[in-house]
């Protein structure tokens, strides 16, 4: 099966990937594959995001988009009888999940996500507080083009978590 795992920055998702990694299973960050790239939205040139982040007239210019031809490319190399978990949030969301089996939107609330935004040591992305205000503002978007999911309150542990969507899979 193939299942993705999506929130907005912060909301956990390199973190479950880990701890879903852990139990065994086949994990794919679409942020560490390099298939995602940042496009100006107008033009769909693509460009560099940078170390010092970017402003607000910058993200509302700019969105994060997935290859979808290459993560087609990808999925088709998995077994057929093993799981694989992805995980991502795109701007191409839509054509994205029309990919996979099952999704999980992970959520947290907003405290919880600034907190993690302003101490993760993997990406820069979201370190700003101007940043993070427009990250939070994405939750109700991403909600409306995800359409059908399953919840994952990622408050809880990473564990906790993981053995949540776990569980969902087996039902």
């Amino acid at each position: 099966m193939k299942i993705f795992l999506t929130g907005i920055a912060g909301s956990g998702k390199t973190t479950v990937l880990a701890e879903l990694q852990k139990h065994g299973y086949v994990v794919i960050d679409l942020d560490a594959t390099g298939i995602c790239r940042w496009k100006n939205i107008a033009t769909g040139e693509v460009t560099e995001y940078g170390p010092d982040g970017r402003d607000q007239k910058w993200l509302n210019e700019h969105g994060w988009y997935c290859d979808i031809v290459i993560l087609k490319k990808l999925l088709s190399c998995m077994r057929e009888d093993k799981d694989v978990f992805v995980a991502g949030v795109v701007d191409n969301l839509e054509d994205v999940i029309r990919e996979f089996d099952k999704v999980f939107l992970l959520v947290a609330p907003d405290n919880v996500v600034k907190e993690r935004l302003s101490s993760r040591t993997h990406s820069h992305f979201g370190k700003k507080e101007d940043e993070q205000e427009t990250i939070l503002s994405w939750k109700p978007e991403l909600i409306i083009k995800v359409k059908n999911f399953i919840e994952v309150d990622t408050s809880k542990t990473p564990h906790e978590a993981a053995e949540f969507i776990l569980n969902k899979l087996e039902k």
